[in-house]
């Protein structure tokens, strides 16, 4: 009996410890593990606990927190309170806020539209590769946005924002330099082989596309 004693006392010793030291590490868990915390429960459809734990991140200067937030806020339209959050995060040189804070300028939203401000932040958020970032600049380009008049939409800079979104599959842009390769616009020599090789990727991206969707309709 009394080894049974010792025994349970030891397992009970054993889940205290294990009990506290998960407390410790929640009381004690840093940005980064808020911002894991806060993805994770906004993935699983949590909004209002991703918020609060994000904010936690966010607070303590974690530029991806700040950013994710801002998008949260975003959309809840507490506008003026995503700005400030976008900005933390873009001051960091984080792309996510570069870019939210260049399209909450671009939109006024939370803020006085300012195309010259949206057009720095978006451009920085795209230098680092952030495909939404350069995507804008490119249909800014191609259709007009972010204050680039008639001469800047046939500049090198379209062409160099263009071809980009067209690497990344943007299917506008890649029907647009398809058409330029056709009219020999945007500087380009007209290179039918080329705009026929654009096309055809075209048609196979909203193939699979109208496959997709032929998919999911079925019962």
């Amino acid at each position: 009996m009394a080894e049974a004693k010792n025994i349970l006392k030891r397992v009970m010793s054993g889940l205290m410890a294990m009990t506290l030291a998960a407390a410790a590490a929640l009381a004690f868990a840093g940005p980064e593990e808020d911002y894991q915390a806060g993805t994770k429960a906004y993935r699983e459809g949590d909004v209002i606990g991703a918020m609060a734990v994000l904010r936690k991140a966010a607070d303590a200067s974690h530029p991806a927190a700040q950013a994710l937030l801002a998008d949260l806020l975003d959309k809840a339209e507490f506008n003026e309170e995503a700005v400030a959050y976008y900005r933390k995060s873009a001051a960091q040189g984080h792309p996510d806020g570069e870019f939210g804070l260049g399209v909450m300028y671009s939109a006024g939203e939370g803020v006085k539209r300012d195309w010259v401000e949206a057009r720095k932040w978006i451009t920085r958020a795209a230098d680092k590769g952030h495909r939404l970032a350069i995507n804008e600049l490119a249909r800014a380009y191609m259709a007009g946005g972010l204050g680039v008049d008639d001469a800047q939409r046939s500049s090198p800079a379209a062409l160099q924002w263009i071809r980009r979104a067209a690497d990344n599959g943007y299917v506008p842009a890649l029907e647009y330099l398809a058409q330029a390769y056709r009219n020999g616009t945007l500087g380009l020599a007209v290179d039918l082989k080329q705009a026929e090789v654009l096309e055809s990727r075209v048609k196979a991206m909203r193939g699979t596309s109208a496959a997709g969707k032929g998919k999911k309709a079925k019962p």
